[in-house]
């Protein structure tokens, strides 16, 4: 979902679906049972990344950069005589010919299952990439941005019947949580851009270990005008 203010984004967010479609679909034809979203928040910005360098140059060349050192927003380092900075580094910096983003992000984990409200993790990675995103100086970008990866899981024990996956049952619960948190506003009336993947051939996507299953992946987008 894209709405009227990030129209920007919706090359990048198109994009970064069919990257994460791909990841999936490469390893199955190696018939491994692996995604792009069990991992963690460096492997989710990645293919963030990769989204952009994949755009279609046709709809003008987008290009990425990763964990770029930077000065913060914030503590004032011991040997420093003046400003508010703080040395650190940048998750993310998106452009194209138009339009550049910086981006701090983060991943969360967040249960799907009957005895979960479905949310409460889901809070606090979008305040927590807000936080982050107050941070960067403006001059980093024309626009500063905090992405939240959400990571839903589902319990073995509510989709597993008989050694099997019930994927009819995983879509209905992702089905349910997705129509819950509706736009993923972090501030009610304030809106997002956000897109989401959920192969329907995730029945391979479980941990045995944890009893849970990952049936797919949310990002989460939000424009950060002023800092801290």
């Amino acid at each position: 979902m894209v709405p009227s203010e990030y129209t920007t984004l919706k090359p990048l967010l198109n994009s970064w679906i069919s990257t994460v479609q791909h990841y999936c679909e490469l390893h199955k034809e190696f018939e491994l049972s692996e995604n792009c979203w069990w991992h963690n928040e460096r492997a989710s910005i990645s293919i963030l990344a990769g989204a952009a360098w994949r755009i279609p140059h046709g709809e003008d060349q987008w290009v990425a950069i990763e964990e770029f050192a930077t000065n913060k927003r914030g503590l004032i380092k011991e040997n420093k005589d003046d400003g508010d900075s703080r040395y650190g580094r940048c998750d993310i910096y998106v452009t194209n010919s138009e339009i550049s983003y910086a981006i701090e992000a983060k991943q969360v984990w967040q249960s799907i299952g009957d005895q979960s409200a479905g949310e409460v993790n889901v809070k606090a990675g979008l305040d927590a990439a807000w936080k982050d995103a107050g941070s960067l100086h403006s001059y980093e970008a024309d626009w500063r941005m905090a992405a939240t990866f959400i990571v839903p899981f589902i319990p073995l024990s509510e989709v597993r019947r008989e050694g099997k996956i019930d994927l009819d049952k995983v879509r209905e619960k992702i089905k349910t949580w997705l129509e819950k948190m509706g736009s993923f506003e972090r501030v009610k009336g304030k809106p997002t851009a956000y897109a989401y993947n959920f192969p329907y051939e995730c029945a391979d996507y479980f941990n045995d270990q944890n009893g849970r299953l990952f049936p797919g992946v949310v990002v989460v987008i939000e424009r950060r005008i002023r800092g801290k």
